[in-house]
């Protein structure tokens, strides 16, 4: 039973849980399935994951498709040119990547998407795509947990 002197507690605890900040985080280490969207860190952006192979591929390269919007207009996909990707492995650091990729992926316009191509897991386990946005409404960052090869 849920009593007055507790639903603070509940309060502080799903504010938590279902702050944008948690849910810019793409998730933790953990494998699991690619999000299907992630906001970015100050709400500014949300990045949607279009197209995925499945599973994602250990020890080749790869492509996704990814489609990026303003909050205040979703409707109007950014442009290729507002969006860069970096990817690591951040083995539970809170801020950037304990280790890199061994490619470096190159961002383009194709088919109404951000084609995210050059991606490159040598190993398994949780990978993380930075999206760096610099848009309309100023710069931000996404960040995407992909689970590797069932790792």
């Amino acid at each position: 039973m849920i009593t007055a002197r507790r639903l603070p507690l509940l309060a502080l605890l799903f504010a938590i849980l279902w702050s944008p900040s948690v849910l810019a985080a793409g998730g933790d280490d953990a494998a699991g399935a690619v999000p299907a969207q992630v906001l970015s860190e100050q709400g500014r952006y949300r990045v949607e994951v279009r197209q995925v192979p499945e599973p994602l591929p250990e020890g080749e390269h790869f492509s996704l498709g990814l489609r990026v919007v303003s909050m205040d207009n979703p409707d109007a996909p950014l442009d290729a040119s507002a969006v860069t990707v970096e990817a690591g492995m951040r083995h539970g650091r809170d801020q950037g990547f304990a280790h890199g990729m061994q490619s470096e992926p190159q961002v383009s316009a194709r088919d109404g998407l951000i084609l995210v191509e050059g991606l490159y897991f040598h190993m398994g386990g949780a990978w993380t795509l930075q999206v760096a946005i610099d848009g309309d409404d100023g710069e931000d960052r996404a960040w995407l947990t992909l689970p590797c090869c069932g790792g």
